[in-house]
């Protein structure tokens, strides 16, 4: 029960990456809200072991959807050209900590329309002020960290839609958003291949493909 809790609290908080999946590095708050917004290769292998191994305890299909959604991440933007995995992404661009991850209002109206802003702000808690305070004045910021704050049931019941209406339309939104954060300067990449971090990736990979066939 508590891996689960704590799983399901991690995949659901802004230290995780809901927009483009894998794992900050760690929070900086006691609401994992707020990360420390560099990624790292050990993170991504070993919180998707675990996921795999709370999907072989329990049988619940959330936590394959996790490690999938990490291995994509992985797969996706963390392979060098000879094969190997880099070592980090860091957490600054455009001159400021988390620039590419958050989001204000104003870009989310450029990007969405009116039903896909409705369904962001439900699903990820987006705010017009933002939704999260600066750690050193501890006021609002003006931007959003996209989190969740209830499960998907929960969320699609409070707009009377079906589950799956609800995680459809999540999920365009998602995708939309994310090839607009594309368009962003990306933070620098670590492009070190480091032969124990290595194994952790490898020998996550190999587990998960063996338990999901």
């Amino acid at each position: 029960m508590m891996v689960e809790m704590t799983l399901r609290k991690i995949w659901q908080g802004g230290i995780y990456d809901q927009i483009g999946f894998g794992i900050h590095r760690y929070a900086t708050d006691a609401e994992w809200l707020v990360p420390h917004f560099e990624k790292m290769l050990y993170n991504q292998a070993m919180l998707a072991s675990t996921c795999v191994e709370a999907y072989q305890a329990v049988g619940n299909d959330d936590f394959k959807i996790l490690a999938e959604q990490i291995y994509t991440y992985v797969l996706r933007d963390m392979v060098s050209p000879e094969g190997g995995f880099y070592a980090a992404e860091d957490a600054d661009s455009e001159g400021g900590e988390g620039r590419f991850y958050v989001w204000s209002m104003q870009e989310l109206q450029g990007i969405l329309d009116d039903a896909e802003l409705k369904i962001a702000e439900k699903a990820w808690s987006i705010r017009g002020d933002g939704n999260y305070l600066d750690e050193a004045t501890k006021f609002k910021t003006g931007l959003n960290i996209p989190h969740m704050t209830k499960s998907w049931s929960c969320l699609a019941s409070e707009l009377e839609m079906e589950l799956s209406e609800f995680i459809a339309s999540v999920e365009k939104v998602r995708e939309k958003l994310f090839n607009a954060r594309e368009k962003r300067p990306h933070p620098l990449k670590d492009t070190k291949v480091l032969a124990d971090w290595n194994g952790l990736m490898i020998a996550s990979l190999a587990y998960a493909a063996r338990v999901f066939d």
